[in-house]
């Protein structure tokens, strides 16, 4: 089932030249999708299109049949209406580089807060959620500390917690380990492992080359705001066709794994 599909999207800030240009891919339930390529190459600002945090200048984005915001035969882009936009919002949720905790207050507070506020789940139910999610990445122990007392490894677990609390029917991944020391990359990854095998609907920007390779479903690589490539992992690291995918990965380590 296709659970998102994208076309000809473009995004550009202040008049500049475009960030995304005429991007257009589709999403199957339970499908991994990593996006790959240099940075500048528009792949967080796809993110942020997607996730509504940014406005796009044209496209039509489909989430789960139902349209989020489509260009008009005028040109004019038009979202959905607020209500609407709302329920389609909880459908998505997001996973920032800097993991964008709340400081003042708890790890479990930080996993029920959307839930209670958002979702309207009782205080109970939502902290039944959060224990639960906190035992399936390892840090039930840290159920009340704050962040500041956390490592980045677990901070970024506690951020794919809290994203998942909402029970999203797509999680996007925004670089989750490029804030991380490499010795913490491999736990927040192995979360991420985890989710793939149980089907969750994934689309992760990384430049950790070797978990694209050997989780994702396919690969997206980007370049200068358009999709150069994309296909299966052996196809983009094995058999790239394109010069630019070539030269990309050519540059790259793809021998060291988590």
């Amino acid at each position: 089932m296709q659970i998102l599909k994208v076309e000809n999207l473009y995004k550009s800030f202040d008049g500049a030249d475009d960030v995304v240009t005429g991007v257009s891919f589709k999403i199957n339930t339970g499908e991994v999708i990593a996006v790959i390529g240099p940075s500048g190459s528009g792949k967080s600002t796809l993110l942020r299109c997607l996730t509504l945090l940014e406005k796009i200048d044209h496209g039509t984005i489909i989430v789960a049949g139902e349209t989020m915001v489509t260009t008009l035969p005028n040109g004019q882009v038009s979202y959905t209406p607020e209500e609407k936009l709302r329920k389609i919002r909880l459908r998505l949720g997001m996973v920032f580089q800097n993991f964008n905790l709340f400081p003042h207050f708890s790890v479990v507070q930080n996993i029920t807060e959307a839930p209670i506020r958002v979702g309207g789940l009782s205080p109970a139910k939502a902290k039944d959620i959060a224990f639960e999610l906190l035992s399936k990445i390892g840090l039930s122990d840290k159920a009340d500390a704050y962040p500041y007392q956390l490592s980045g490894g677990q901070a970024q677990r506690v951020a794919i917690a809290r994203a998942l609390a909402m029970k999203p029917d797509i999680l996007f991944f925004d670089e989750p380990t490029s804030a991380l020391d490499p010795e913490l990359t491999g736990e927040v990854l192995k979360v991420i492992r985890t989710l793939a095998a149980e089907h969750m609907t994934m689309m992760v920007v990384t430049h950790e080359m070797s978990f694209a390779r050997d989780v994702a479903d396919r690969v997206i690589f980007m370049d200068k705001g358009e999709i150069i490539e994309e296909g299966t992992p052996d196809k983009i690291f094995g058999n790239p066709t394109n010069k630019r995918t070539k030269l990309f990965l050519g540059n790259l380590n793809l021998n060291s794994g988590f």
